[in-house]
């Protein structure tokens, strides 16, 4: 057979086993458990029926008929009505009163029930809850103490049941591999199920750490950012307050503290919405949005600031294009990204807006004339790890806007990139599925 064809059926193997048993995402680790050791019941019983019938134990074979349309109950009503802890509960008392029952047709002490309740409290130790294990335990031992001494005090109560030597040696041998059996699976199957999730605690310790550094970093960046804007906001208005400056100069600091305040207003912002983000996390609300209408609203924001920075701002947008997508993270995508086209561009540069269909998308470009992109930074300017920079004309940032655009455009369903132009400058791309 090929090997393609052993690794695809190999591969629906799986995931008929994860059905069966419950997908990770759905079903908790217990539960799985139960699931699992409920589908191996049924199998070990499936083959014990005939198994017994034939060597003469009908009436154990009668019993492990109905243990099997008992566990095939029980696993139901564990795996598709979600009611694994009821399951687990009647499972043991019913297993175990069966397992009594068998005690008595199936020459009691000298048969293999004694193993098949090993087998049993076994099982019930690995889906039973760590706050049950004492009770089952006490339950397991007076059961098979009461059995044992019913037996020793009314031995006509437990009659040899087999026909002769042969057919128990097989039923003990039988029973002893079927038991090692589901130890072995029943260990392993445990074994990898803690693995891997203790690598998925690993893993989500790790991320956790990661990010915790990075907060660390980001409102220490943060508080030592906003001291100087707001310093300087103090300074210029004292100093207009307390100096009467020429028309002129006053107008020039007047458009500065502007900026300033503009800048300030930007990253306390992107700060607040990344606040809330972590604690709340994100909320998306997509519905079908106009991108010119979208835009236009931002780029009036930001008319002031390309007027006095003496930009050149062209746009080209589709007035009939429709995304779908959320208004306001959609706002925020394009304020970030044109504020940093205006931060980064040196007075008389271009900035250049473009929106148009591609295929069953819609694709927003945000391009300009300024400094580009150091590439020594490209791989981390969407990550917390991003550093703050100073613009063409000393405008400030922390590094957490494009951050904000990454974590929102993902949200969306969309994706965003960006390239260095080959002459000065970079393009930043939008991608968002049409309305």
């Amino acid at each position: 057979m090929p090997h393609s064809m052993i690794s695809d059926y190999s591969k629906r193997l799986q995931a008929r086993i994860l059905y069966l048993v419950g997908p990770p995402e759905e079903v908790t680790l217990e539960n799985r458990i139960f699931n699992s050791m409920c589908l191996i019941a049924i199998l070990v019983s499936a083959v014990q029926i005939p198994f017994n019938y034939f060597t003469g134990l009908k009436m154990t074979g009668l019993l492990f008929g109905v243990m099997l349309l008992v566990l095939a109950a029980l696993y139901f009503l564990s795996r598709f009505k979600n009611r694994a802890s009821l399951s687990i509960a009647i499972s043991v008392i019913t297993v175990n009163l069966l397992f009594g029952m068998v005690y008595f047709v199936s020459s009691g002490i000298s048969g293999a029930s004694l193993m098949t309740f090993t087998l049993t409290f076994f099982l019930v130790m690995i889906i039973s809850p760590r706050g049950q294990y004492s009770w089952w335990l006490g339950f397991n031992l007076l059961l098979v103490a009461a059995l044992v001494l019913t037996e020793y005090y009314y031995p006509e109560l437990v009659p040899n049941m087999y026909p002769d030597r042969q057919s128990k040696m097989v039923d003990l041998s039988a029973t002893y591999l079927t038991s090692v059996l589901v130890i072995f699976f029943g260990t392993l199957y445990l074994k990898k199920a803690y693995n891997r999730e203790k690598q998925q605690g690993e893993e989500k310790t790790r991320v956790l750490e990661v990010m915790n550094t990075e907060k660390n970093k980001l409102f220490s960046i943060i508080s030592h950012d906003l001291r100087s804007p707001m310093a300087s906001i103090q300074s210029y208005l004292e100093l207009m307050k307390d100096i009467q400056l020429p028309a002129e100069q006053k107008l020039q600091l007047e458009a500065e503290l502007l900026q300033m305040v503009n800048n300030t207003q930007d990253m306390l912002y992107n700060m607040l919405l990344w606040s809330k983000t972590q604690l709340q996390g994100l909320t998306v609300h997509l519905s079908p949005v106009n991108v010119y209408h979208a835009v236009m609203p931002v780029l009036e924001i930001n008319t002031s600031l390309i007027t006095n920075k003496g930009l050149h701002l062209q746009t080209r947008i589709d007035q009939t294009l429709m995304a779908m997508a959320d208004l306001n993270m959609l706002q925020l995508i394009i304020r970030n990204l044109i504020g940093n086209s205006i931060k980064f561009t040196a007075p008389g540069g271009h900035i250049f807006i473009e929106a148009c269909r591609q295929g069953k998308e819609c694709l927003i470009t945000i391009r300009d004339t300024g400094t580009g992109i150091d590439a020594k930074r490209a791989h981390e300017i969407f990550s917390l790890k991003a550093r703050s920079t100073f613009g063409t004309s000393n405008e400030k940032g922390i590094g957490l806007g494009l951050y904000l655009c990454k974590e929102y455009t993902a949200a969306q369903h969309g994706r965003i990139w960006f390239e260095n132009n080959p002459d000065q400058g970079c393009s930043f791309y939008l991608v968002f599925p049409l309305a």
